[in-house]
């Protein structure tokens, strides 16, 4: 309620609120609240910043040796470069000791030489370009053994991997379809890189039987 009471001075009535307090404390709320509607709240949680774009394919976190063997695996049956260079180290190197013999012997002797981690994406490149290319003639199946022919050797920042594969090479314009198998052993050296991650820095490849068609046969028709 509100009362009328007469100046001592005289002259004009003053309104004196029965409640001023009150009112005092709603407008005192009224601007704590839009003081802050107007500003941010420095506890609040942050928002997780969008998902990094991946560059396509299926890829795992290389945190062990054996994801390194599994990316390589997806990167050449889904043709996806970028993945594929991501399993190599800096430092890499590739090796086909008998395949490289039999270069020197056909007068090729530069066909296995200075293989590193340049000419491996080079090759791995032209060889996903003609699949993705002719993928109407031509396709490409890798396969690895899923028992290692020997265990796998690894200590805190290197390891030695080795995989039986298959490496097979359809035609699809043929009638029936053919193929053609390439057949080794890939040993794969690794180290840990700085972020912790596993990286190919050697790879070295063998023929299931001396002379026969394998994995390095197949990329140097590439290089």
């Amino acid at each position: 309620m509100c009362r009328f009471v007469r100046s001592r001075k005289g002259g004009s009535p003053v309104i004196l609120l029965a409640k001023q307090t009150r009112v005092l404390f709603i407008l005192t709320s009224l601007a704590l609240i839009f003081c802050l509607l107007g500003c941010k709240n420095p506890f609040r949680t942050r928002e997780s910043p969008p998902p990094v774009r991946e560059t396509g394919g299926t890829w795992k976190t290389p945190s062990e040796p054996e994801d390194v063997v599994d990316n390589l695996f997806y990167a050449y049956n889904e043709m996806v470069v970028a993945n594929f260079d991501r399993c190599l180290c800096d430092s890499f190197r590739f090796s086909a000791p008998e395949d490289s013999a039999q270069a020197v012997l056909d007068n090729r002797a530069e066909l296995f030489a200075d293989w590193d981690r340049e000419v491996e994406l080079r090759v791995a490149s032209q060889i996903f370009n003609l699949l993705q290319s002719r993928s109407d003639s031509i396709s490409l199946e890798l396969r690895f053994d899923p028992e290692p022919p020997v265990p796998d050797e690894v200590t805190d920042s290197t390891a030695v991997l080795l995989r039986d594969y298959e490496l097979v090479i359809f035609d699809l314009q043929a009638d029936p379809w053919s193929s053609d198998t390439a057949e080794g052993t890939a040993t794969f050296q690794m180290r840990q890189t700085s972020l912790n991650w596993w990286c190919i820095y050697f790879w070295q490849d063998m023929p299931k039987k001396p002379g026969d068609y394998d994995w390095g046969d197949f990329k140097a028709q590439f290089r």
